[in-house]
């Protein structure tokens, strides 16, 4: 099954449900899985046929480099890096989603956008505005959905026993998923995307990094090895994702290497 399969079945399931407040569907995968494809892709169907979609993602609300270093400097070095729950700006990833639900037909929704490839948030002038109220919002993100079980207290990794022995950052990252919980409690539907494993994670998540530096000109990783060591700060969180959604999910879809759709 291709890209273009799984749009069709998503606008189908999405055409019936468009109510007000906007109906709100999460979608949850690892780095690289396809999710900002997909939610493009699905947004454009669904304008076609007149139902206004806005796309959140998660990412765009990572806090600011120095916020991060100020983590960093009084939680635990490793929060210097972008990603795990914690690392997000909440309060304005809540204004946004109160402003896009209680939106009119002229309300101007600023929508936040992060640079990956410069690691830091763009000033506020130079983010999107989405004009009046859609009717569907996507909320994607890697780690969409994302509770504190689904992850052990200890180290689980080669690379989590090397930095962080004590578990300080993941047991702190894993307190903070629970401050996520009434945001997730707001989706209505998920759809959760995976890889078929996590190689395949570092992989697509190098493609990206390729393509986001053919497109600013600046390279936040150089190789493979410099991704592999930036999602290994992710890897337990994934792997718990993967492991505890596939249960509950709306949709369950993997994706392998040559971007063929399965449902589960």
């Amino acid at each position: 099954m291709h890209l273009h399969d799984v749009v069709s079945d998503l606008i189908e399931f999405l055409k019936d449900k468009v109510l007000k407040p906007p109906y709100l569907m999460a979608i949850s995968g690892g780095q690289g899985a396809g999710k900002s494809t997909l939610c493009k892709a699905l947004t454009q169907g669904m304008d076609a046929i007149n139902i206004k979609t806005v796309t959140l993602s998660l990412d765009d609300f990572y806090h600011s480099a120095a916020i991060r270093q100020t983590l960093a400097d009084s939680i635990h070095p490793l929060f210097r890096t972008r990603g795990v729950p914690g690392t997000h700006d909440l309060p304005l990833l809540r204004h946004t989603l109160s402003a896009l639900i209680e939106a009119n037909d002229q309300t101007l929704t600023p929508l936040p956008r992060f640079s990956k490839s410069q690691d830091d948030r763009i000033e506020q002038d130079y983010w999107p505005v989405f004009k009046g109220r859609p009717d569907v919002i996507l909320l994607e993100g890697w780690c969409v959905g994302a509770q504190a079980h689904f992850i052990a207290e200890k180290p689980q990794t080669d690379w989590e026993h090397r930095n962080d022995p004590e578990g300080i950052w993941k047991n702190w990252s894993r307190q903070q998923a629970d401050d996520y919980s009434d945001i997730w409690s707001l989706t209505q539907a998920l759809l959760l995307l995976r890889q078929q494993d996590f190689e395949t994670v570092i992989d697509s998540r190098w493609r990206q990094e390729q393509d986001n530096a053919a497109e600013s000109g600046v390279w936040q990783f150089k190789n493979r090895d410099e991704v592999a060591a930036f999602c290994a700060h992710y890897e337990s969180w994934t792997k718990g994702l993967w492991e505890n959604l596939s249960a509950t999910a709306d949709f369950h879809i993997c994706r392998d290497s040559n971007f063929i759709y399965t449902y589960q």
